[in-house]
């Protein structure tokens, strides 16, 4: 996704991009729609351009648990700096990309790929009650139940209980 400086310079509110999923290469990610959708606010600061902005996808993922697909919608809120002072931090959890003042555009397909990248959350569940699969039968339990009647039980320290009821 390209901005230029021209329109940095004059800043804008709420401006919709539409950006192509190939064109992030994303990869173990399957998304629902060819695109996704951005919406950024530009402010021309004294340390460079302050971007706000905030992306919305649908991906179809897998659950977990069950290993049902299912459709999970993201919306992604971030913040981002462009500028050319070397020496600049951050104390608002904003992002920094090095634009410097010859530069006419830049990128940051990068840094939206990152960022859906690192939203995506470590533990998929297709809802938060999700049952799984049975592990002796492998029938979803979230749609019928299990009539397995023999599971085994494991204990291997049953022979310490006696030590716990003295």
């Amino acid at each position: 996704m390209q901005l230029f400086r021209n329109e940095l310079q004059i800043g804008f509110d709420k401006k919709d991009y539409s950006i192509s999923v190939e064109s992030l290469d994303i990869p173990n990610s399957t998304f629902a729609e060819p695109n996704v959708s951005c919406v950024l606010t530009c402010k021309s600061e004294n340390q460079g351009f302050k971007l706000n902005g905030n992306l919305s996808c649908n991906l179809l993922i897998q659950c977990d648990r069950c290993l049902t697909e299912f459709q999970n919608h993201q919306d992604i809120l971030f913040s981002l700096i462009l500028t050319s002072q070397n020496d600049l931090h951050s104390e608002d959890n904003n992002e920094i990309i090095f634009f410097t003042e010859d530069m006419e555009h830049i990128d940051i397909s990068p840094f939206i790929k990152d960022t859906i990248q690192l939203s995506m959350p470590m533990k998929i569940l297709c809802e938060k009650s999700c049952e799984g699969l049975c592990s002796h039968c492998g029938i979803n339990l979230n749609l019928q139940s299990c009539d397995c009647k023999s599971r085994k039980i494991r204990a291997p320290f049953k022979k310490l209980d006696h030590l716990i009821s003295n």
